[in-house]
């Protein structure tokens, strides 16, 4: 006995059925005896011979009496009809919410009716088989009864497969549907013909009932594909299976379906159950094919769609790539080429647009301006913010040679209009090629390098980078840059990998400092080549910019 669940909780059928079954059972019990006990309730005698009179029994004589319908079908088969139609009195519309025992029984007459075609195939006993397969999940009910607030796992688990739906049972309700008929069939005093193949049949075994438990088994597939949503999917199923398990062919499995659903009507006729109707396998499949061809119709314009979609994105594909090229070209008719001036530079982005720029130019009095920056973040974002600094610079510088001012200008400019956050770092000087004065500011940009043949000199960051905040103070340092180089670069030149290792600022200066000796073209062209083949693997922008002193 399950010790959460007691006796007194579950369900009992009427007294006269009890009886009946009782004395069906005992050999010794007169053909009489059982007689009066039915005839003593007069609606379970009435309902014995409408059953046996229906359509469904199909005899070709009216049967009027009770004492001849229990000669004509036998004592078991009255114990049979007896406890079939006592268990439809168990439970009441009124126990569950409206509809729910419809489904139920419609499930329930199918497999009856299933497991009775299926003995009548295979010369079983038709009237027991269609008694077990009414109540094999009679203990599915009783849950739902129990536990009313999980009737909705119930539809779920109807369209699982049997044994995955048997599984998944206690998990909802604690208990399988199995578990709870073997209560029943004690407390009911049932017999074990009908107990023990229900309590075995989705994993039957050799033994006395296993032909009644194999047919049990096939019933609850054949239940399986008209309950299922999916009826060509479940048939499928339901065929494989009943292949390995009864060596049924696909052909046969159609049959037994025709002919299940064309007499389930006729059964619950004549049960006095009311279940939904239930469409003749053929229609079932043509409305499945129907609504798998109208899948494929979909399916069909979901791929004309799609290609329409692909079109048209490569089609504004093709155009943002063309947009690219041209802001590209704009980008590089931004960079200097002056070789007038002992400055060089190159820059080689990570995408098509750049967010590291270099600028520079000669002033009326003959020093050079000069510029590098980083704007935060890559793609478009960076590269339009880019040429608005490169711009200001460009322009502004033309016109107030000092460095001081003229980033502080620029700063106020970009901090009232940023951005999502964007910042740019920055590293602005001025060289007077004349005296070799030269003044720097760096703000929040890596060291900028002096570099002679013996020596190098780190100008570290002074200030916070441009974009942040107005009030900026930005200061210049002075140097003088005679017999040696200056070099301005981005994080892209320290983070690229040579020969395999991250270069770093060490290695940087390290490779510097080999090229002091050779002239600015050339040192600009061999650090171009080096940094090219490292920009293939490259996820930053690599900029670096030379001013040579005299």
């Amino acid at each position: 006995m399950i010790e959460s669940i007691k006796p007194t909780d579950l369900p009992s059928p009427p007294q006269t059925a009890i009886n009946v079954i009782k004395a069906c059972s005992d050999d010794s019990v007169d053909f009489s005896i059982i007689s009066s006990i039915v005839t003593n309730d007069p609606q379970l005698t009435a309902e014995v011979l409408r059953m046996v009179n229906s359509a469904f029994y199909a005899r070709s004589d009216a049967i009027s009496s009770l004492n001849r319908a229990i000669s004509v079908i036998g004592v078991k088969s009255l114990r049979n009809l007896c406890l079939c139609l006592s268990v439809k009195e168990v439970f009441t519309a009124s126990d569950f919410d409206s509809g729910f025992l419809n489904d139920f029984w419609t499930d329930s007459v199918f497999r009856a009716v299933s497991a009775k075609h299926l003995a009548e195939l295979t010369g079983k006993d038709a009237d027991e088989c269609f008694t077990a397969g009414l109540l094999q999940d009679f203990g599915l009910l009783i849950l739902v009864y129990l536990y009313p607030d999980k009737i909705s796992s119930w539809y779920s688990l109807r369209q699982l497969t049997p044994d995955f739906r048997l599984s998944k049972e206690p998990a909802v309700f604690k208990y399988s549907h199995v578990d709870i008929f073997k209560m029943i069939g004690q407390q009911w005093s049932l017999p074990a013909s009908i107990v023990d193949p229900i309590s075995a049949h989705h994993q039957c075994q050799p033994g006395e009932f296993s032909d009644v438990c194999q047919i049990l088994n096939a019933a609850d597939w054949f239940a399986y594909v008209i309950s299922s949503e999916n009826v060509e999917e479940a048939a499928a199923a339901t065929k494989k299976q009943l292949a390995q398990s009864i060596s049924f062919s696909e052909e046969k499995v159609d049959n037994c379906l025709a002919k299940i659903t064309a007499s389930v009507s006729q059964a619950a006729d004549a049960l006095g159950i009311d279940i939904n109707q239930v469409t003749d396998y053929e229609d079932l499949l043509k409305q499945s094919n129907i609504r798998l061809a109208e899948d494929n119709l979909d399916i069909q314009e979901l791929n004309w769609q799609l290609q329409q979609t692909m079109a048209e994105r490569d089609k504004l594909a093709q155009a943002l790539n063309q947009e690219i090229e041209l802001a590209t070209e704009i980008q590089e008719s931004l960079l200097p080429d002056d070789e007038r001036l002992p400055v060089y530079g190159f820059n080689l982005p990570a995408r098509q647009l750049s967010g590291d720029f270099y600028d520079y130019q000669q002033l009326k009095d003959g020093s050079i301006l000069f510029c590098l920056a980083d704007v935060s973040g890559k793609g478009v974002n960076a590269s339009l913010l880019m040429v608005k600094v490169s711009s200001l610079f460009h322009c502004l510088g033309k016109y107030i040679p000092d460095i001081e001012k003229l980033i502080r200008m620029i700063n106020i400019e970009l901090a009232e209009t940023s951005i999502r956050g964007m910042f740019v770092t920055f590293v602005c000087g001025k060289y007077n090629p004349a005296n070799g004065k030269l003044d720097v500011i760096n703000a929040g940009h890596l060291p900028a390098l002096i570099v002679s043949e013996d020596n190098s000199l780190r100008i570290e960051a002074g200030s916070m980078p441009l974009g942040i905040e107005t009030e900026t103070v930005f200061k210049a340092e002075s140097y003088l840059l005679k017999q040696s180089s200056l070099y301005l670069f981005s994080d892209g030149i320290t983070e690229s990998h040579i020969d395999g290792k991250e270069l770093g600022l060490q290695g940087l200066i390290d490779i510097l400092k080999q090229m002091k000796a050779l002239p600015g073209t050339e040192k600009i062209k061999q650090l171009e080549e080096m940094f090219k083949s490292a920009a293939t693997s490259a996820h930053d922008d690599m900029t670096l910019l030379i001013v040579e002193g005299n």
